[in-house]
Order: C-alpha cells, then sequence, then structure tokens
C-alpha cells in the first residue's frame, strides 16, 4: 500500500530548484541519513533535468509505502512522468556499457544505481515514467493516516529556498555525506582487516592441534613400545581444544544474531564462580597455577541462565590462565557493591595494551602477536562474555597498567533477593543392563562405529547403519529400543527417518534421539515435529549420552 504526499510540476531548469529543496524535505521528514538524502535528492533531480530536456517538463510525485520487490519494507517513491517521446534506446542506456566516453555516467544509468528501486516504462510516441524507491530503516513504524498527514502539513508550511540557499544547502549537505562516507569506508576497512587476520588465525588455531593429533596416531603406528596412554593423552588435549574452538565460533554466531534463549533460575554467586573454576580447572592446572578465591561475607544470590553464567567465568578464567605465561595465581574477587555483585578475575600475565584496551570485547579482537605465538584463541572469548553478561542486565569491564602488568575483568551482575533453589544430588552413572537395544545412524563411518563400541563396553546391544533406507531395513529385524539419528544423511533426512521410524510396529517402546552440528531452536522444534524425544548437538558428550540412557535403564 502506498500513500501519496504532494506533486510538485517539472517545467523549467529553475523548477529544479524546488525539486532539489523538496526531495530534500521528503528525506527528513521520513529519517533518511545523509547519504541516503544525497543519494535521492541527485537522483530525482537527475531524472528530472531529463524529462525538461528530452519531453519538455513533466510531474514529480512523492509517496510513501510498501517497496515493489522486497517483502516487509517500507520506501519513499519518487515518481517523475511526461507525455514525451519515449525512450528508443532504453536498453542501451539501462545497461550502462562501460565502453561509454565523453559521458559523465549520471543519467539514467546513474540514477539507478544510487537508488534500492528503480523502475522505468516507457513507450514511443506516449511518454515516460520513471519510479525511484529508497529503503527506510527496517522496524520502521508505519504512519496512520492522521500522521501522514500531519507530515504533509508540514511540508506544505515550509518556506521555499532560493536558488543560493539551496545551494549553500547542497554544498553543506556534500561535505556532510563526504565526512560519513570517509567514516564508513574507515569502519569498513578495519572490520576486513579483523576479518583477514581471523580467519588467518582460525587456520593457524586449527593446524596446531590436528597436527598433534596427526604426529601422535604416526607415533603409535611406527613405535615398537606401547606410547597408548601418551598418545591418547595428547589427543584428548587436542580434540578438547578444538571443540572449544568450535563452540566459541557456534556461540558468538548465536549470540551476535539475538538466537541465544537463557532459561534463568536464582543461584548463588558462588555456586556461579565454582562452576567456572571446574570448567576451566584443566587449563589452570595445564599451566601450574592457582586460584584464590574471595567469596562475598554473606550469600548473594541472582537470576542468571546457570550454565551460560558458568561459560562466562570459565572463559575469563581460561584467559587469565592462558596469558600468564609463568606459573602464579589468579586471584578472584566477589563482593556486593549496592544492588550488585562485583565479580574481579585478576592476573599478574602479560597485560593488556592501552591501544587495545577500548577493543578488547570487540569480536576477532586480537593484540599484536608474533609467529612465536601460543595458543592465543581466536579473540571471541570475551566478545561472548560481554554478550552474555549484557544479556543478564549486567556489565564487563577490562582494566591494564599496560603490557606485562597483568589484567582484570570486572563482571557487575543485579542481585535479586530471593532464595536458591534446592536442587537434587545427582544420580550415579549406571551401566546398561542389557534390555536396551540401540541403534546408531550416522554417515560418518569412524563416529557411528566408535559411539557404537563405547555402548557395548557399557553393557548395550548395538547396530549401525550410515544412511536412512539400511536404517529403516535394520531396524525390522533390529527392534531397537533406541535410535540415536543424525539429521544429515546422505539419501534422506534423519527428520524422515524418525517418521518413518514411528510408523513402524515397533515404535511403541522406541525412544528417538536426534544427533546434529546444529543446536538452534528452530532445528529443536522440527525435530520435536519429526517424532524425536531428544536432543543431542556434536560434538556428542559421551558422559552426558550415558547419563541419558541410565534413565532409560529404570
Amino acid at each position: 500500500m502506498r500513500h501519496r504526499i504532494l506533486s510538485t510540476p517539472i517545467s523549467t531548469n529553475l523548477s529544479l530548484v524546488a525539486i532539489r529543496d523538496r526531495s530534500r524535505q521528503i528525506g527528513e521528514l521520513f529519517g533518511l541519513d545523509n547519504v541516503q538524502r544525497t543519494r535521492f535528492i541527485t537522483a530525482v533531480s537527475e531524472i528530472a533535468r531529463n524529462t525538461i530536456q528530452f519531453a519538455g517538463g513533466g510531474t514529480l510525485t512523492f509517496l510513501v509505502g510498501d517497496a515493489t520487490d522486497v517483502d516487509d519494507t517500507q520506501c519513499v517513491i519518487a515518481q517523475i512522468s511526461d507525455n514525451g517521446p519515449g525512450i528508443a534506446n532504453l536498453d542501451e542506456l539501462l545497461g550502462d556499457y562501460p565502453g561509454r566516453s565523453g559521458e559523465v555516467g549520471v543519467g539514467i544509468p546513474g540514477s539507478r544505481r544510487m537508488m534500492d528501486g528503480f523502475f522505468i516504462q516507457s513507450e514511443a510516441g506516449k511518454g515516460t515514467t520513471v519510479t525511484l524507491e529508497i529503503f527506510l530503516a527496517r522496524g520502521t513504524a508505519r504512519l496512520s493516516g492522521r500522521e501522514l498527514s500531519a507530515r504533509v502539513e508540514q511540508l506544505t508550511r515550509r518556506k521555499p529556498q532560493t536558488p543560493v540557499e539551496e545551494l549553500e544547502q547542497q554544498n553543506r549537505e556534500m561535505l556532510l555525506t563526504l565526512e560519513e562516507l570517509r567514516r564508513k569506508k574507515a569502519e569498513l576497512e578495519e572490520a576486513d582487516t579483523r576479518k583477514n587476520e581471523f580467519l588467518a588465525m582460525l587456520a593457524h588455531e586449527l593446524r596446531n592441534p590436528l597436527a598433534a593429533i596427526s604426529l601422535s596416531l604416526e607415533l603409535a603406528q611406527a613405535s615398537a613400545a606401547d606410547p597408548r596412554e601418551q598418545t591418547f593423552a595428547v589427543i584428548g588435549r587436542q580434540t578438547a581444544q578444538l571443540s572449544r574452538m568450535v563452540n566459541d565460533l557456534l556461540d558468538v554466531s548465536r549470540i551476535t544474531r539475538g538466537k541465544v534463549e537463557l532459561q534463568t533460575e536464582v543461584a548463588s554467586i558462588a555456586a556461579l564462580i565454582d562452576g567456572g573454576i571446574e570448567m576451566s580447572l584443566a587449563e589452570v592446572n595445564r599451566r601450574g597455577h592457582r586460584i584464590q578465591v574471595d567469596y562475598p561475607h554473606e550469600p548473594v544470590s541472582v537470576r542468571v541462565d546457570v550454565a551460560r553464567l558458568k561459560q562466562v567465568f570459565n572463559n575469563i578464567i581460561h584467559n587469565a590462565a592462558r596469558y600468564t605465561l609463568q606459573p602464579d595465581v589468579i586471584h578472584i574477587q566477589a563482593e556486593r557493591v549496592g544492588n550488585d555483585v562485583h565479580i574481579a578475575v585478576i592476573d599478574r600475565g602479560v597485560g593488556i595494551d592501552s591501544s587495545m584496551l577500548p577493543r578488547v570485547f570487540d569480536l576477532f579482537a586480537q593484540a599484536s602477536t608474533s609467529i612465536g605465538r601460543q595458543d592465543a584463541g581466536l579473540g571471541i572469548g570475551l566478545t561472548v562474555v560481554q554478550r552474555l553478561v549484557r544479556d543478564h542486565g549486567g556489565s564487563v569491564t577490562a582494566f591494564s597498567e599496560g603490557v606485562g602488568m597483568g589484567s582484570r575483568i570486572v563482571v557487575a551482575l543485579p542481585i535479586v533477593d530471593e532464595e536458591v533453589a534446592q536442587t537434587l544430588p545427582d544420580v550415579p552413572q549406571r551401566v546398561g543392563n542389557g534390555e536396551q537395544r540401540v541403534l546408531i545412524v550416522d554417515d560418518n563411518k569412524d563416529s557411528a562405529d566408535a559411539l557404537a563400541a563405547l555402548l557395548d563396553l557399557h553393557g548395550y546391544e548395538c547396530a549401525v547403519a550410515y544412511d536412512g533406507g539400511s536404517a529403516l531395513s535394520l531396524a525390522k529385524t533390529f527392534s531397537p529400543t533406541v535410535g540415536v539419528i543424525d539429521l544429515g544423511l546422505p539419501d534422506m533426512p534423519g527428520f524422515d527417518v524418525a517418521a518413518a521410524l514411528r510408523r513402524q510396529p515397533v515404535s511403541a517402546c522406541l525412544t528417538l534421539v536426534a544427533l546434529s552440528g546444529y543446536s538452534s531452536a528452530d532445528y529443536r522444534s522440527s525435530a520435536a515435529q519429526a517424532g524425536f524425544d531428544h536432543y543431542f548437538a556434536k560434538p556428542l558428550l559421551i558422559g552426558d549420552f550415558m547419563a541419558f540412557l541410565s534413565t532409560l535403564d529404570e
């Protein structure tokens, strides 16, 4: 739907002053920024000039409403019509061939490049209509008829500019536009540099653990001695590092797109700190550090997503351990400040340069490093920390006196006056009782076979299929009680496999588990609709999966 704002005649070159003035007023009235207004004014005045030159004049009509080719998008529209001879070489003009010489390159092709939407109708002897569209910001509220009338009334009361005033205004706007373009160019160059640094860093970080795994396997094959214990320890550490990087990448993607759903509950700040320490303890111990904690003098409760806040403290403590090169003490202080609790993680490590300090929470931000850097991460951990803390109504701040002077990261969270819910003690893990038959469906043969071997060691009877068709055939004879199905199979989606299994006679006693590298709410919802009972994200944590299976044995 579109609403007409006003029309104005296009008659002589002097009328172009009023046309530019009206275009500017329309742009200001509907919130176009400097660059958008300049594009709009230039394109409208250029097409109007063509109308005077080739058709002797015409009519300019301004409208506001829905964009032609983009759903759920509003735009400002300028429609210029004439009764001239039409355009005989329209295809050539729209082509804007680079081989042309002696032309400025504005006109129709230049105006087309400046607009978000550009449409032209022309017929020999029946005139031409050019429609220009420039998009409003997404989320712009739609105007009611009364609000639109009020804005049109504002336009009619505006005093028209003289040619000199219009020229002065145009010069001011051009200067503002040039400054904004310079700023945006600098921002894009910085973002591109950070992207390239990140890609190079990602390749470096992924190659290190992969190289260690590859060499360890070569050692296991070539050595006469039995190196399995050492080899498996190396593989375990490096695989954990790979998993951490992948999880960080997934987290930052979900968080920056606002796809994280927080499951909040009241928790003790001491329990959250302890959880973060427990998650990072392997890294702390590996580097020979100790952790000293000063808890608040009285119990402090906060309403948070417990798993996410433990992740926050894990990331900060992990960074403190990683960037403290010699064995040392990492100090954690928690204290009540007004209605907030402040948790400071303090180290005496490499510190943060003053030029880096304002950017330390930026995505992919990295301090300058040499080719000999070791395990410096991807520059996304603190971005995840900042976004999660903000989502909980808190803040996080970094302090450092400079390089070599250590750092202090302070998380502030709002306190709640509520009691912490009592949780039941963990149920000890049990092994299979032989009654569960597990069908594993995964096109990654190594992963499927390894999972089957592990479940077999724990007393579960297993069968493996590497595609959907084989799984459906095998289920008829194996009669599984549990189906673990990868959603990305080569011959058919895992959703379809689940739906087909549900239609088989054995489905009444079948528990279906979805397994996928994707863990968004959309995938989980689709899995539930397809008939899955549970959802596990890759890489599968075998301890969690065994605990889940043990509940089925009860």
